[in-house]
């Protein structure tokens, strides 16, 4: 979908200045409520579990945040999708007030040809396990659920939880 392409080794202005001409495009092409130019344009080079993520406060849209390492590791196909994914977010927040992943968010990102969540692209520090049906969580900090398994129980099937570092 994207004629754009950048690789890895641009700096983060260079990448963020090719994310919001195609975020430009995206929005002409299929009409988005979208003020690109109105949105602050950020990288995150400490995210782990999110691609990319819209900062918003009392319903107004203020910035979209990519992730570097994802860019680094899945290529501009995979972000130039992630771009698309959040201006989903960013027109719905516009039009209905809506946040979420919902069935509108569904059926715009089927329109915009991009997912609904990304794949992981960081190793999680912990797998945590349950002991019957084998359901593996990734956790990427020393959470209440790595640090005390044993008060909680899967969600799938309801039995008990291990954790295994990967470091």
């Amino acid at each position: 979908m994207s004629r754009y392409e950048i690789s890895s080794d641009c700096s983060p202005e260079e990448f963020l200045a090719v994310a919001r001409v195609y975020a430009r495009e995206v929005v002409d092409d299929h009409e988005l409520s979208v003020d690109v130019s109105g949105l602050e344009w950020e990288v995150s080079k400490r995210a782990k579990r999110r691609a990319g993520a819209v900062k918003y406060s009392d319903g107004t849209p203020d910035s979209v945040v990519l992730t570097w390492e994802y860019f680094e590791e899945m290529g501009w196909e995979e972000t130039a999708a992630t771009i698309r994914h959040e201006l989903a977010h960013v027109h719905l927040l516009n039009e209905a007030g809506d946040p979420g992943h919902g069935p509108a968010f569904e059926r715009l990102a089927e329109e915009l040809e991009t997912h609904v969540h990304c794949e992981r692209f960081a190793t999680p520090k912990y797998w945590v396990r349950c002991t019957d049906c084998s359901n593996r969580l990734g956790r990427y900090r020393k959470s209440k659920l790595v640090k005390q398994p044993g008060r909680y129980r899967c969600g799938d099937c309801g039995g008990s939880l291990v954790v295994e570092a990967t470091e």
